[in-house]
């Protein structure tokens, strides 16, 4: 049984259509039921969820997501995506997180029912330099985390794959 795909079955099943028995098996009646949402939400009908299907599928889901005065959400702390310099080179928040990245991360975290692990959020020029970031990274301006969702493989995680050093790379 797949957990995201039971997710995705029962957000089918809330806006009308039939995935067959909520069970976390890719059947044909999940996959007609996608491919029906999809042509109704005006996507590629090809029954694939993937990130344009997962956006429109979730929507109820992100417009409940609220953000404390501090800019946690209700899965991450604001905290979990200051630079990882300590404090040598900047104040830890050169920039601020974007919030449609906090967003995806959110529906991230809810699709997976699972912790997800922020391992690298925004990064001051120095820190960047270091760990090897590129020159305009998206990490600079707080529109990238690098991430992993402890049991779960890279690829069921994926947008960006680093698979040999062990994280997931997520930028808007």
């Amino acid at each position: 049984m797949n957990s995201l795909i039971k997710k995705t079955q029962a957000a089918l099943a809330a806006r009308g259509y039939d995935p067959g028995p909520i069970d976390g098996t890719d059947g044909l009646k999940t996959q007609k039921a996608v491919r029906a949402f999809q042509a109704d939400s005006g996507l590629d009908p090809d029954g694939i969820v993937g990130d344009l299907t997962e956006t429109r599928l979730f929507t109820e889901q992100l417009s409940m997501i609220s953000f404390d005065g501090d800019g946690s959400t209700a899965h991450f702390a604001r905290t979990e995506f200051a630079c990882d310099c300590e404090g040598a080179y900047c104040d830890g928040f050169p920039a601020e997180m974007n919030l449609e990245l906090l967003l995806k991360l959110e529906a991230l975290r809810n699709a997976l029912n699972t912790p997800v692990i922020i391992t690298s959020g925004v990064r001051c020029p120095t820190r960047n330099t270091e760990v090897g970031g590129v020159e305009k990274s998206q990490h600079l301006f707080g529109q990238a985390a690098d991430l992993y969702a402890p049991g779960i493989p890279i690829a069921t995680v994926a947008a960006i794959r680093y698979e040999e050093r062990g994280f997931v790379h997520l930028a808007v």
